[in-house]
């Protein structure tokens, strides 16, 4: 209709400008505004805000910046909303001295631009700048205590994120899906049950159980808090599944060691005519590599790229060599590893490197760690792994220079962490470290030199 139209006013360039922001066909929105100044017409304050929206959403801070170029060149007057929308696209792509200029020269700083704030800066980890704007605001909205509460789950601190999702219901103001699915998120990074079954009675008693993407949070949560029981229930009682609810219980059974539940899930998927996608033969290889079943995970291989097409990814490939790997089946692996679509990475190489340690193959690992080295030179796993091998074969020489560059390259270990829930309270313990406060005290107990 629009193409047809004889006469076009700045109405018109509008609607269909925005209709292409509410379908996120965003880069036909940025086309469709060059075509608009080809015709000649000057975009009013409205377009303009709707196709900063447009960069922003697909951040395209080139394309954001002309257009601010353009508003200033133009003396074009900078209201509430254009204002909002250079703020908005500025923090999107993560321009955040830029977006702070903006916010700074703001005469009133009301609470749709400081939450713009806070969630640019939550997203670009400055968690406490986030958090020091937040604490400044006079008033607060769903929308703003959500964009908080996201930034806590999204830097790795759950706790903070669960702590001010109390505070939120203190003051009274209701979450809504977003806020909960942060929320949730956050309860499965802590892998704490006890607050994962407080959070799944939240939902059931405040109305939000039938919403589809929070029974699939709850699923994937239940699973990481180590409950596949709950994560089951809560699968079962939904009246509605996609692929998205299939997958996430197929790899709860997948992360749980389940492989034959997980596959037993993906015929009954099939059975029900749900088509399953990359993330969901990702989660069936996982299974069968936890399990060990070579042949399941052959088939689901060649299923996935026959059958339905899928173009496997890194990570696909990563589960079938660590599959053959740990099956001793070393040659086949590699075989696999040459026939790759794409270049293998690090993550690929590393599980034919694991599965060498394991059985004991120096000569096929030490070329592994030689690729691994070559895509990362400061890989430490692969300095690691060459120092080990060699030390196991008795090459004390070669074993020797590994650790020598391991010293010389200031690499060390990754600490290995366990977390244990006790009295509603999460523990975390690093291998060999002492931050924890009972660290002394468990040594002393194990130790029989304490009773208690």
């Amino acid at each position: 209709m629009f193409e047809v139209m004889p006469d076009r006013d700045l109405v018109a360039w509008g609607v269909m400008l925005d209709s292409y922001c509410q379908t996120q066909d965003y880069r036909e929105a940025l086309l469709l505004l060059n075509k608009l100044k080809r015709s000649r017409m000057v975009p009013d304050q409205v377009i303009l805000a709707t196709v900063l929206s447009a960069c922003g959403h697909t951040r395209h801070l080139r394309s954001g910046k002309v257009i601010h170029s353009y508003i200033l060149v133009s003396d074009i007057f900078i209201d509430a909303r254009l204002s909002s929308a250079l703020l908005n696209m500025y923090a999107n792509c993560a321009d955040m001295e830029m977006a702070k200029k903006l916010y700074s020269g703001m005469q009133r700083k009301d609470m749709i631009s400081s939450t713009v704030m806070v969630r640019g800066y939550a997203k670009n980890g400055k968690i406490d700048i986030a958090r020091s704007i937040f604490n400044c605001m006079m008033e607060k909205d769903v929308v703003s205590w959500s964009a908080m509460i996201a930034g806590y789950a999204e830097n790795n601190q759950p706790s903070e994120a669960l702590i001010l999702f109390k505070d939120m219901q203190e003051c009274g103001v209701c979450p809504d899906e977003i806020t909960l699915l942060s929320v949730i998120s956050a309860c499965a990074n802590i892998c704490s049950l006890d607050k994962a079954r407080w959070i799944h009675s939240f939902v059931l008693n405040n109305g939000f159980c039938k919403i589809l993407s929070i029974c699939n949070a709850l699923i994937n949560m239940f699973s990481k808090c180590g409950s596949l029981t709950l994560a089951l229930n809560v699968f079962n009682a939904m009246p509605r599944k996609n692929v998205i609810t299939w997958t996430s219980m197929i790899s709860a059974f997948a992360m749980h060691g389940d492989g034959k539940s997980a596959l037993a899930l993906f015929d009954k998927m099939k059975s029900e005519g749900v088509e399953p996608n990359g993330v969901t033969f990702l989660g069936l290889l996982f299974a069968c590599c936890h399990a060990g079943l070579v042949d399941e995970g052959r088939s689901l291989f060649e299923c996935m790229v026959q059958e339905y097409r899928i173009e496997p990814k890194h990570e696909h490939y990563g589960c079938m060599v660590d599959l053959m790997g740990k099956a001793k089946l070393l040659q086949e692996a590699v075989d696999l590893i040459k026939s790759m679509h794409v270049r293998p990475n690090v993550a690929v190489w590393g599980s034919l490197l694991a599965a060498c340690w394991m059985h004991g193959d120096l000569e096929l690992g030490a070329f592994s760690a030689r690729k691994i080295l070559e895509l990362d030179p400061n890989h430490n796993g692969a300095y690691v792994f060459l120092s080990n091998m060699h030390a196991k074969s008795g090459d004390w020489n070669n074993a020797r220079e590994a650790r020598g560059v391991i010293e010389g390259h200031r690499v060390s270990k990754e600490t290995s962490c366990s977390r244990v829930e006790l009295n509603g309270i999460v523990h975390d313990f690093g291998a060999g470290g002492e931050k924890h406060q009972e660290n002394h005290r468990t040594v002393l107990k194990f130790s029989g030199i304490i009773s208690k």
